[in-house]
């Protein structure tokens, strides 16, 4: 469903899309993640320089934190698991790891996601890691998602090794599903 907007998140729709490399007609969409709770938000748009791909990011609703991540899978079913992974990790700590049970994830090889500052990596080299409209702050998070190799290792030895691996940019962030290397 089309999203109705408050008047930040329509300013974190715009600032952000003009921050990271889509190639427009994006659109935002609302999604009921419980019945008892506000819907969650996020956008997606086609990414420009990568035709089947797209950059995806939630709106910051659930907790004035943005997660943002670059994909080739379907922008719908990456936008939900983004607005989990949101109300999940509201803004806080800078990098966190969450394992996920979600058909989706399990099919595509992936058994949770990592939430890094974009300064971390060389995705969204114009996003900043925090976003100040007037009084608020808005936290961003670049969502990576993670094999279930990464994910424990994350868990048992903290997230320096991640971090470092995006660091020197030998991490792909836009496949989505995990694939063996050759």
């Amino acid at each position: 469903m089309e999203a109705a907007l408050n008047r930040l998140e329509a300013r974190v729709l715009v600032y952000v899309m003009e921050h990271v490399p889509a190639a427009g007609g994006g659109r935002a969409v609302e999604l009921a993640l419980d019945p008892d709770g506000p819907p969650a938000v996020f956008a997606s748009a086609p990414l420009a320089p990568s035709p089947g791909a797209a950059v995806v990011f939630t709106l910051g609703r659930s907790g004035r934190r943005v997660v943002a991540t670059l994909t080739d899978a379907d922008p719908m079913m990456v936008g939900a698991l983004l607005a989990r992974v949101e109300r999940a990790a509201p803004a806080g700590d800078a990098v966190r790891v969450l394992p996920l049970a979600d058909p989706a994830l399990v099919d595509a090889g992936r058994a949770g996601v990592a939430l890094l500052p974009p300064s971390a990596g060389r995705w969204f080299p114009d996003l900043p890691d925090a976003i100040r409209f007037d009084a608020e702050l808005v936290q961003v998070s670049m969502a990576v998602f993670l094999s279930p190799q990464e994910l424990a290792d994350a868990q048992a030895h903290g997230p320096a090794a991640l971090l470092g691996a995006f660091g020197r940019g030998e991490r792909d962030l836009i496949r989505f599903g995990a694939r063996p290397r050759g």
